[in-house]
């Protein structure tokens, strides 16, 4: 297996568990947000 190609696959994964612990960040504080409000 090309090195470069392994280097973008392991890239790809981080960047998706990356964006997606930030997305799950994200509507977590909304939701504490929303609880404050009522």
């Amino acid at each position: 297996m090309d090195n470069h190609i392994f280097d973008l696959v392991i890239g790809g994964f981080a960047i998706a568990i990356l964006a997606g612990g930030l997305l799950m960040l994200f509507k977590g504080i909304f939701a504490f947000g929303d609880q404050d409000k009522q």
